[in-house]
């Protein structure tokens, strides 16, 4: 039986060919592991975008969604071994890792920010994987590096950022951090949540040491607690900086990092190759292609920060 916590209802999707036919009217099954909670857009851009190459609710693609903290995805990741899904969609370092310690066999499609897929043993290489995962994965440390470099530069007087991390995810982003750091000038202090109760502390430490930005590290568990954490960032006095354009627009100071749309999209690319016979091994581990640049003026105003106008120049959005 399903965990009714964490496994959502199984949901019938009908897949047909573009030309509104049913392809070879076989019943495909879909197994959708996130860790939890995140933005409900996050899965719902992978339906979404597989309804554009002619998915249809009803008939043959059945979509199981497994949701957990990291101790229970191991065990949703059984459970779609257990009902033989053709694929399984892992959004996360921690379900990635769930889904290759449950399966060597079914095709995984990872949508993962903090993995080295070929370090940990996953794939032979990034042309070529070899085995059942492929997917997009960005986990450069200089990727990390960047992003306190447009911080410092757009906060030219910030000298210290604290950086949140959840301690579920793998520790690749956090490898470099404290020498990118000083490379421009910034003490960075590392802070540990492993959930939503929490967070109050984190940002709670963060005012305490007078960090002058909290930057949230990859994490769509910590993206599904953006709103509790806009709310801390207000009342501690600490703007955030984080990766995804969707939390600038309500409140964030700053973001910088891959268009999620466009990840999710190409990895329903990636699904519906390989429900068509391609073999996950053979499709190449991308890194994401698009990125998004986003500052939010309205909440520097609110924070009395004044952003330099070299960034401002080359930001993707600047909201008013």
């Amino acid at each position: 039986m399903l965990d009714r916590r964490t496994f959502l209802t199984s949901v019938a999707l009908i897949l047909t060919a573009r030309d509104g036919k049913a392809e070879n009217d076989r019943v495909f099954r879909l197994g959708l592991l996130w860790l939890g909670p995140h933005p409900p857009e996050y899965h719902q851009g992978v339906l979404d975008a597989l309804r554009g190459f002619g998915y249809v609710e009803g008939k043959n693609l059945i979509a199981d969604y497994g949701f957990g903290g990291p101790d229970e995805l191991i065990n949703l990741a059984s459970e779609m071994v257990r009902m033989k899904a053709d694929v399984i969609h892992a959004g996360s370092s921690a379900a990635t890792r769930a889904a290759i310690r449950a399966t060597r066999a079914i095709p995984v499609v990872a949508v993962d920010l903090e993995t080295d897929p070929v370090a940990s043993g996953f794939a032979s290489t990034l042309a070529h994987p070899g085995g059942n995962l492929t997917g997009f994965f960005l986990n450069l440390p200089e990727f990390t590096a960047k992003r306190l470099e447009i911080l410092k530069e757009a906060l030219p007087g910030i000298s210290h950022v604290a950086a949140l991390w959840d301690s579920s995810m793998d520790k690749a982003p956090l490898s470099d951090i404290g020498s990118a750091g000083r490379r421009f000038g910034l003490r960075v202090s590392v802070i540990e949540v492993r959930d939503d109760s929490e967070l109050e502390s984190a940002f709670n430490q963060a005012a305490r040491m007078k960090a002058g930005a909290l930057m949230v590290m990859p994490s769509p568990r910590l993206d599904g607690y953006k709103p509790k954490m806009l709310k801390l960032g207000t009342a501690y006095r600490v703007p955030l900086v984080t990766l995804f354009a969707h939390f600038t627009a309500d409140g964030g100071l700053l973001s910088y990092g891959p268009n999620i749309r466009d990840m999710l999209d190409r990895s329903a690319t990636y699904v519906d190759k390989i429900l068509k016979g391609t073999n996950p091994g053979d499709l190449p581990i991308q890194r994401p292609a698009k990125f998004d640049f986003v500052v939010n003026l309205k909440t520097a105003n609110a924070f009395h920060l004044k952003v330099s106008d070299s960034v401002l120049a080359r930001a993707d959005e600047i909201i008013h």
